[in-house]
C-alpha cells in the first residue's frame, strides 16, 4: 500500500479567501479544538466533518483537503 500524508493547506487558503478563521469553524460547526488542532498536525479527521466544512464554505472537497502520496 502506498503511503500518503494529509494536507489541509487548501482549507487554510479557502478560509483566508472567504474571510473565515478556525474559531469561526469551531463555533459555527461545533467542531472541537482537538479536531482543529489536527489540521496543523496533518492528522486525519472524520469525512463527516470534512463534509460539514465543505457545506459551510460552499466548496468541493479539493478546496479543503489534499492527499500527498509518497513512494
Amino acid at each position: 500500500m502506498q503511503e500518503f500524508s494529509i494536507d489541509y493547506s487548501p482549507l487554510m487558503q479557502t478560509m483566508y479567501r472567504k474571510g473565515v478563521n478556525l474559531s469561526d469553524l469551531r463555533e459555527e460547526l461545533q467542531i472541537s479544538s482537538k479536531t482543529t488542532a489536527k489540521f496543523k498536525k496533518k492528522e486525519p479527521i472524520s469525512l463527516l466533518v470534512i463534509g460539514r466544512i465543505c457545506a459551510y464554505l460552499n466548496v468541493s472537497i479539493e478546496k479543503v483537503v489534499n492527499f500527498e502520496f509518497h513512494e
